[in-house]
């Protein structure tokens, strides 16, 4: 290996070979200095230019500085050097997909899943734009080979939206119960379990999951909705209200929220408060479904 002349940018130390300037990137890398990561590994590449693990991970510096253009000529010098590694079609693909070269990504998605060990970040990603693009079947498909690579939480939830999506909630129940079976803390799973089952008539069951994913995440603003929603069947009108007009300090232009707490006022005998939703849900309506 020649022997680089360069000194270490950030120190006073003696030059460094190209092996230790990789070295010295990829510990800046892991410590998120990408700056000196990617002057590293630059250095190190002018002198060792043929080696594909050390284009790859300049490409990686590149995809996390925001710059898929720059990242892409990395990934392909790495794979002229290697085309039988997954994830350097896997980052290839990320690139082209960044740059909205939709269709090279997935070619270069499909690629890494045909090369040795196959790629789940490869099959999560297609799972994504078939979803995206309605082929659900495809999206299924791509999602299932991602969990048989390598099963998780995310995995079984992207698993079960597609299906939510297409209105099979039995199916998508399953997946996400899976999700939350391999991480409890998982609210996502959670929240999805909720809507499942609220979808499917379950109120008294899905009421413990939507509180429970509100416990873990106060971002999913949506779960006010929902528990008032579930209360509601359930016929306890004042916990209903009181969670519905919670819902309103993030949606308060909300048509279907205005009406559900119209009826709900009705239910509870609040004529004059009943009217005045009825009238915010008719406004809404009007506006193309808000105020």
């Amino acid at each position: 290996m020649k022997e680089s002349t360069h000194r270490n940018p950030s120190t006073d130390s003696p030059p460094l070979d190209a092996e230790s300037l990789f070295a010295k990137g990829r510990q800046a890398e892991q410590a998120g200095r990408l700056d000196d990561a990617r002057q590293c590994y630059e250095m190190g590449l002018a002198y060792v230019d043929t080696s594909p693990d050390w284009h790859y991970r300049l490409g990686c510096v590149h995809l996390k500085r925001g710059e898929p253009a720059q990242a892409e000529p990395c990934f392909q010098r790495a794979l002229d050097g290697d085309p039988r590694r997954a994830k350097f079609w896997a980052n290839l693909g990320l690139s082209l997909d960044r740059q909205g070269r939709r269709d090279e990504s997935i070619r270069a998605y499909r690629s890494a899943t045909r090369q040795p060990g196959g790629s789940a970040v490869a099959c999560h990603n297609l799972g994504s734009i078939y979803a995206e693009q309605g082929r659900t079947e495809e999206a299924i498909r791509s999602y299932r080979e991602a969990i048989a690579l390598e099963p998780d939480a995310e995995g079984y939830l992207n698993l079960g939206v597609v299906h939510f999506a297409a209105a099979d909630y039995v199916e998508a129940l399953e997946c996400f119960e899976k999700s939350v079976g391999l991480d409890g803390d998982y609210a996502l799973g959670h929240y999805y379990c909720g809507l499942c089952l609220m979808k499917r008539g379950i109120y008294d069951i899905a009421l413990p999951r939507f509180e429970r994913a509100w416990k873990l995440d106060a971002r999913l603003a949506r779960v006010p909705f929902y528990l008032g929603t579930c209360l509601h069947k359930l016929e306890r009108y004042p916990e209903a209200k009181i969670s519905l007009e919670s819902a309103l300090d993030f949606f308060p232009e909300d048509g279907k929220l205005h009406y559900q707490l119209a009826l709900t006022c009705d239910a509870m005998g609040l004529p004059q408060e009943a009217r005045l939703h009825y009238g915010r849900f008719r406004a809404a309506e009007q506006n193309g479904g808000s105020l």
